[in-house]
């Protein structure tokens, strides 16, 4: 593969992975008014958490390293994309029901991450 066609998959990664993370920060806004989510985490504890865009987006990146680190980088690159795209309306603007999902596991991980770390109370995902 070309370094050209290398970076234009990148980009298409990049690309989708904002979108993603715009769909689900706009519809958290529209619904609730906030930047903030309450979490259930698995230990029967609650999580108030304020998202940005950004915070969304690094916690993708952070998925997809972890993708690329138990996969190929051929495998990996189409995993993520194929997953991006299921993720997102035909438009791109929204996230599918699976979308939701996932970015609401990602949401769920990101703070029991933090949790295991020993950030307590009220916390900014980044």
């Amino acid at each position: 593969m070309s370094t050209n066609e290398k970076t234009n998959i990148q980009l298409k990664i990049e690309r989708y992975r904002n979108r993603q993370a715009a769909a689900r920060f706009e519809a958290m806004a529209d619904k609730t008014g906030s930047n903030c989510v309450l979490v259930n985490l698995p230990d029967g504890t609650m999580a108030t958490v304020e998202v940005s865009q950004e915070s969304l987006i690094d916690a993708l990146k952070y998925f997809e390293s972890i993708v690329y680190g138990e996969y190929s980088r051929a495998e990996s690159v189409e995993l993520i994309l194929r997953l991006y795209i299921s993720n997102l309306s035909m438009h791109g603007d929204k996230l599918t029901e699976a979308g939701n999902a996932f970015m609401n596991d990602l949401i769920k991980q990101t703070v029991m991450m933090a949790k295991e770390q020993g950030i307590d109370g009220e916390q900014t995902v980044h």
